[in-house]
């Protein structure tokens, strides 16, 4: 395994995938019969604000972190990885902290205004001790996988889980009869104190603390201890420049799904009214759509994701030094094994469209839609490969534009197809298949491109 870290990498990451959606599963469990149902509304009112400060603390520069590293790990050039960890961490600390006080100060307007319930105000107060950690695991979590140590990234996944559980439960069971705001407190705390463990494990796991270089004979040696970080910009402009080139798009490319999903939620129904559908059908047909159909898309990525993690440095290493043809090969294995699961969805999707949603969710109506989710499983497998060598390739200008064209013309086809009362929900599904195909056809094209 150890001449084959590329699969190495990926069975790591599958495995702790496997143990972190179990503890997942459970824990959603727990919280339903221990919290209530009103207090995890309220804490899912909030956790789209976490989700958006993390991603606001960190601009995505732990990618930009990974590519960077792999590739001057790979040229042996030492002072450009340890600039680039330098800057990194300055950017993130400072974003984090900026991050911090907006949340602070918002908080009320957040609270009644947007989401328009006071009792979430002291949720939102405290988010920062949840995605404070989570912006700074990215750091460590960036370098370790630019060094192809994965195990820094499935441990920390682990902890999290493992950490979070029973910090919630405990808490639950100290403020029993408190009421459902001191229930959704327990959560938000709970979920802190999960990122703080992956924090902490992503820092011992990590390897920060010494620089690699491999020798002729593909050994590792260790190069001595860096220097301290210093959380000073002036001298790594350049170098906070070329990263930020890199991970703004991709931030860019999150902010714009996070709007395109928004539009969709009022979007959606509206058109099912038009076609002819009453409120209760829409809002169901809206449910079956996000809650069961495409979460059957989802399950797969278990053994997709992992792939597309590794993919990146292991490009980048090969590029850096020249060696094209490894790069076509990882290329190729990905993208060939990332089709085969595809492929093998849809053949499930088509030969038991009943038996799927009968076994999870005791409701085989549905059957057209998975038949039809099950088309775009190999695009939507293979445009995550795809993703990942142009993230490896550094061209995320790339991968932004692809996202913006596609994603204007599903928006485009949702409105127009699911008002057709010949298809309905089904409109809908359309056009994400096409969004995903067209997504594949493009990266895959400039992939091979860059590769040739």
């Amino acid at each position: 395994m150890r001449r084959r870290p590329l699969l190495w990498g990926a069975l790591i990451l599958m495995a702790s995938g496997a143990v972190t959606r179990a503890a997942g599963t459970v824990y959603r469990i727990l919280i339903v019969r221990w919290a209530g149902a009103e207090a995890l509304g309220l804490f899912q009112m909030v956790l789209p604000l976490f989700r958006l400060a993390s991603a606001m603390a960190t601009l995505r520069l732990p990618v930009a972190l990974t590519r960077v590293t792999a590739d001057g790990l790979a040229r042996g050039d030492i002072p450009a990885v340890a600039t680039a960890r330098q800057a990194t961490a300055a950017l993130i600390i400072v974003l984090t902290a900026l991050t911090a006080l907006a949340v602070a100060a918002g908080a009320p307007f957040l609270a009644r205004e947007y989401l328009t319930d006071p009792r979430t105000e002291p949720l939102i107060l405290l988010l920062p001790v949840a995605f404070v950690p989570s912006a700074l695991t990215g750091i460590f979590r960036g370098y370790a996988e630019g060094r192809q140590n994965m195990i820094s990234t499935a441990a920390g996944q682990v902890v999290e889980q493992l950490v979070r559980v029973p910090a919630v439960l405990l808490l639950l069971s100290w403020w029993v009869g408190a009421g459902p705001q001191q229930a959704a407190v327990a959560l938000v705390l709970g979920l802190g104190a999960g990122e703080l463990a992956g924090l902490l494990t992503a820092m011992v796991a990590s390897g920060w603390w010494q620089l690699e270089k491999k020798d002729g004979s593909g050994r590792t040696k260790l190069r001595g201890r860096p220097r301290a970080p210093r959380f000073i910009v002036l001298d790594h402009i350049r170098t906070a420049r070329n990263l930020l080139g890199m991970s703004l798009p991709l931030w860019a490319a999150t902010v714009i799904n996070t709007a395109a999903q928004i539009v969709n939620v009022g979007m959606i129904p509206r058109r099912l009214l038009a076609a002819g559908a009453t409120m209760t059908e829409a809002t169901a047909l809206y449910g079956q759509l996000t809650g069961m159909v495409l979460p059957l898309l989802y399950m797969p990525m278990l053994l997709v994701f992992p792939v597309a993690t590794v993919l990146t440095p292991a490009i980048a290493e090969s590029q850096a030094v020249g060696n094209k043809a490894s790069a076509r090969r990882h290329f190729r294995l990905a993208a060939g094994g990332a089709l085969a699961v595809g492929l093998a969805t849809f053949a499930v999707c088509q030969a038991f469209p009943e038996a799927v949603p009968r076994l999870l969710y005791g409701i085989p109506d549905i059957a057209p839609l998975v038949r039809l989710v099950g088309v775009a499983a190999p695009f939507a497998f293979t445009a995550n490969i795809f993703a990942s060598v142009l993230y490896a390739l550094g061209r995320t200008d790339v991968v932004l534009k692809t996202f913006v064209i596609t994603t204007a013309i599903r928006l485009a086809l949702i409105y127009w197809l699911t008002a057709d009362p010949r298809l309905g929900i089904g409109g809908a599904l359309w056009a994400i298949v096409v969004d995903y195909a067209l997504t594949a056809a493009a990266n895959g094209r400039m992939c091979a491109r860059l590769l040739r």
